[in-house]
């Protein structure tokens, strides 16, 4: 007889198991039956009470503990052989089980799956952030070590699925092997390296510089390396390392000093001079390296962040930087980031290429003024008081006459204390199309939004087609601009939402009957 799925095997399997169990039952009856059997038993209950058995559902009696060889039964031999018969059906049966279990698996949709598929996917769930352990240990147990131990199939796809590897994220020092393993199961693809020490103080820096020792073979692999951490004795350990290395393939380069221990900083003379054609993404928090000199040129991507006296940069020193990278795409400048001179004239510093920039801190109306970005499509500010945001504000030209920002479509306001926007705000802006809010006064941008404060019977940004709101709304202030740019002809195509919303179905319905609503619980405000 042939079977030609596993569901044929597994109702094989069952028949067995019920004709085991019928069998059992009917051995078991014949002992019960047995003038011997009941002799001995009721002569042990005479001697030691009834306690000293249980009773199965089946009717069938075991002697618990009994306390010496007198009190254990005698039985006949055609009896004892029946339980010895009994004992080898139970075996048996107990096999059949663990086998229908073990087939049964392969029934769970998830393990019927192509293996192509599977590797989409486990493709996909090795690129996906992890704030915590993804098991119940409290040691992170990195995703490819997860799905490697699900099963005999899922292991053999994910050792044998080398992008799987290529993503090394390294927040503990467990597992040990870890890291070799990545290197040895990525066959050569070119690697993704994340040392992130801000959870643990056991990344200490010999720690690491016993792990960099491990990946610096592979320099000529990496296509990203970040470090986070808030010693700066491990960034001068990377440093070293780096100082001469030569990384024909890196793309992207983080360094991130951060924490709690004041304005802490790092200055490295030397990082890559062994070359980085290829580096074209950078993000620097508190440190700094030659400015404008390799491999810190033709970059599309710079990111500083809190360069604090020692690394803070001077104008001069940023003209050059920028002049460096003459088709920088997105530029992100948070805290403190180029010193300028209270009263101090500068030259304007033209980025024609530059399409996203990200302001914070003390100088963003000095920044936002000094930047010529006329093919600039989206603008966030962040962690701005109400006088830099008034200032901000006040430096606007008229949008009319193409003002500071032509081809601008998204505007991001993160943590912004926010005097209230004026229609002369809208006006300098007039092009925006993707709105995000997030800790910042939504309620004064809403207002603004409503039919009464429409000039001419013109809306407030006529082209606004996707709202972001991550912050406290108020429901009937949202629902009167849903439905009156809808009742307008001018709606809303998007709305996204923070998780609050969520627990209340019946105020998302309502809002769904104007506009696609999307529910966020978390904001990455560190990306």
């Amino acid at each position: 007889m042939g079977f030609n799925t596993i569901r044929d095997i597994i109702a094989e399997l069952n028949r067995q198991a019920a004709e085991h169990q019928v069998h059992r039952l009917l051995l078991i009856k014949r002992i019960t039956a047995d003038p011997t059997y009941q002799r001995e038993i009721k002569r042990i209950q005479r001697a030691h009470g009834s306690d000293i058995f249980h009773s199965a559902p089946d009717g069938w009696r075991v002697v618990l503990e009994p306390s010496s060889d007198a009190d254990c039964p005698h039985f006949s031999p055609s009896v004892s052989a029946l339980m010895n018969e009994v004992h080898m059906n139970e075996a048996s049966l107990s096999c059949i089980r663990a086998k229908i279990e073990a087939l049964s698996t392969f029934l769970v949709p998830a393990f019927r799956l192509p293996p192509e598929v599977l590797v989409l996917i486990f493709k996909a769930g090795g690129r996906m952030p992890h704030d915590g352990p993804v098991t119940e240990s409290s040691v992170p147990r990195p995703f490819p070590l997860v799905v490697a131990s699900v099963s005999r199939q899922w292991r053999e796809i994910a050792i044998n699925t080398p992008d799987l590897w290529t993503n090394i994220v390294i927040k503990h020092p467990r597992p040990y092997g870890w890291v070799p393993l990545c290197l040895q199961r990525s066959c050569g693809q070119p690697i993704d390296i994340t040392i992130d020490c801000r959870s643990t103080n056991l990344l200490t820096a010999p720690v690491v510089d016993e792990i960099m020792a491990m990946l610096m073979p592979h320099v000529h692999r990496w296509r990203r390396f970040a470090l986070m951490t808030s010693d700066p004795a491990i960034v001068y350990t990377i440093g070293r390392r780096l100082a001469d290395a030569q990384a024909p393939q890196l793309r992207h380069l983080q360094l991130s000093l951060s924490g709690s221990s004041g304005n802490q900083e790092v200055v490295l003379h030397d990082i890559l001079q062994g070359g980085a054609e290829a580096l074209s993404s950078v993000r620097f928090d508190s440190l700094a390296t030659p400015w404008g000199s390799p491999p810190l040129v033709n970059l599309t991507t710079l990111d500083l962040r809190w360069l604090w006296l020692r690394t803070r940069l001077q104008y001069d020193q940023f003209r050059d930087m920028l002049a460096a990278s003459p088709r920088l795409r997105a530029l992100i400048l948070r805290g403190t980031y180029i010193h300028l001179h209270s009263g101090r004239t500068y030259p304007p510093l033209a980025i024609p290429t530059l399409r996203y920039l990200e302001l914070s801190g003390d100088n963003v109306c000095r920044m936002s003024s000094l930047l010529a970005t006329p093919a600039l499509e989206e603008l966030t500010l962040a962690n701005l008081d109400e006088t830099e945001f008034r200032e901000f504000v006040d430096s606007l030209p008229d949008g009319r006459d193409g003002g500071r920002y032509p081809a601008l479509r998204a505007l991001s306001l993160l943590n912004a204390s926010m005097c209230t926007p004026t229609r002369g705000f809208m006006l300098a802006l007039p092009t925006i199309s993707h709105l995000t809010v997030i800790n910042s006064a939504t309620a004064k941008f809403l207002e603004l939004f409503r039919k009464e404060h429409a000039e001419d019977g013109l809306l407030s940004w006529p082209r606004l087609r996707k709202l972001t709101l991550v912050d406290d709304v108020d429901y009937f202030l949202l629902y009167g601009v849903v439905r009156e740019r809808a009742a307008l002809h001018l709606p809303l195509e998007r709305l996204v939402l923070n998780a609050p919303f969520i627990h209340d179905a019946s105020l998302v319905s309502t809002l769904e009957k104007f506009v696609e609503v999307d529910i966020v619980k978390d904001v990455d405000l560190d990306h």
